[in-house]
C-alpha cells in the first residue's frame, strides 16, 4: 500500500495573506472568527452523546468517501498534510475531514489553545484542492470508539451510507487497542463497534518522534497492526507505510524547536501557511 506522495504543504499566497497572518486581518475580524470557533467548541460536551460540530464545510455525502485525520494539531505539520493526501489518494476519497477533540485521553491542553488549533486547521483546509473538499470539525469525546460513532451518525446514517476511513498514527493506534481505556473486558466489543462504524488506516511512525512508542521498525509496526483478526475488523483495518521524508516530523518536534529558538527547523516542519501564524502569535516559545 506504500505510495510516494508529493509533498502537499504549500499554502497559496492569497490564503497565506488572509488566513495565516495576524497583520492581514483587522482585530475585529480575528475576534469574530475566534468567537465563532469558541461557540463551536462550547456546542459539544462530554456529558452528551458523541457528536461532531463542523466549523468549516457541510456534512454533504461525498459519493466516493471521506478520509478523516484525527489529531491534536498542536500544531499541524507537513506530516499531517502528507498523511491526509496519502489516504485520499490511496482510497480515492473525494473529501477529507480534520478532526480535533476538546479533550485527549492522555494529553493535557498545552501549547496552542483549542481556538488557535482550529484556526490553523481551517487555514490548511482553505488551501485544499478542489476548493471545499476539506472539512474541519471538533468533538468533546477523546475515545476513538466515540469518535467513530459520531462520524457514522454525521456521515453514515443515511441510505447507502458513505465509506469513512479514519487515519491515525501508529502511536495513536497503540492507545486505541490498550485495554486500560475501556471497562474490564470491554476492548473487544469497543473494537467491533469501531469497525462497524468506520475503516481505520494506521500510518507508520518514527518511534523517536513519539514518546509512547517502543523502537519498532516499520515492518514490525505493520505486523502488529494487521495481527488483529478479520473477525474483529471485518477486513476494515489497513496500514500505510509513511514516507521516510516525513516520518520523523511531529508536532512535539516543532514545539521543541520553537522553544529552543531554532526557527529554521520549526519552519521546515510547518506548512508554509502556518509559519507566520505560529511566529506572530508567539506560540510554543515557552
Amino acid at each position: 500500500m506504500r505510495r510516494h506522495i508529493a509533498r502537499a504543504s504549500r499554502c497559496s499566497a492569497t490564503t497565506l495573506a488572509l488566513l495565516c497572518s495576524v497583520r492581514a486581518r483587522p482585530l475585529s475580524m480575528l475576534a469574530v472568527n475566534q468567537e465563532r470557533l469558541q461557540r463551536a467548541l462550547d456546542s459539544v460536551s462530554i456529558g452528551e452523546p458523541p457528536r461532531i460540530e463542523l466549523t468549516l464545510g457541510e456534512a454533504t455525502l461525498p459519493s466516493n468517501g471521506l478520509a478523516v485525520l484525527d489529531s491534536s494539531f498542536n500544531p499541524p505539520t507537513r506530516a499531517h498534510l502528507h498523511m491526509i493526501d496519502a489516504a485520499t489518494k490511496t482510497f480515492g476519497m473525494g473529501r477529507s475531514l480534520l478532526l480535533l477533540a476538546k479533550q485527549n485521553a492522555d494529553k493535557p491542553i498545552v501549547g496552542a489553545s483549542l481556538v488557535q488549533r482550529l484556526e490553523m486547521m481551517e487555514a490548511i483546509a482553505a488551501t485544499a484542492e478542489p476548493p471545499g473538499s476539506m472539512l474541519c470539525g471538533v468533538t468533546a469525546h477523546p475515545l476513538f470508539v466515540d469518535k467513530a460513532t459520531a462520524l457514522q451518525q454525521l456521515f453514515g446514517d443515511r441510505e447507502g451510507g458513505v465509506r469513512i476511513v479514519v487515519l491515525v498514527g501508529f502511536d495513536t493506534w497503540v492507545r486505541i487497542v490498550d485495554p486500560k481505556y475501556y471497562a474490564p473486558g470491554g476492548l473487544d466489543a469497543a473494537l467491533r463497534d469501531i469497525f462497524r462504524a468506520v475503516e481505520v488506516l494506521v500510518a507508520s511512525r518514527d518511534p523517536a518522534s513519539a514518546s509512547n512508542l517502543e523502537p519498532l521498525r516499520t515492518e514490525e509496526q505493520e505486523a502488529l497492526v494487521l495481527s488483529l483478526s478479520d473477525e474483529v475488523t471485518g477486513g476494515r483495518l489497513h496500514f500505510l507505510r509513511n514516507d521516510p521524508q516525513v516520518a520523523d516530523l511531529s508536532s512535539s518536534a516543532v514545539r521543541k524547536a520553537v522553544a529552543a529558538g531554532d526557527g529554521s527547523s520549526a519552519r521546515a516542519m510547518l506548512p508554509d501557511c502556518l509559519i507566520s501564524f505560529v511566529e506572530e502569535r508567539g506560540l510554543y516559545t515557552s
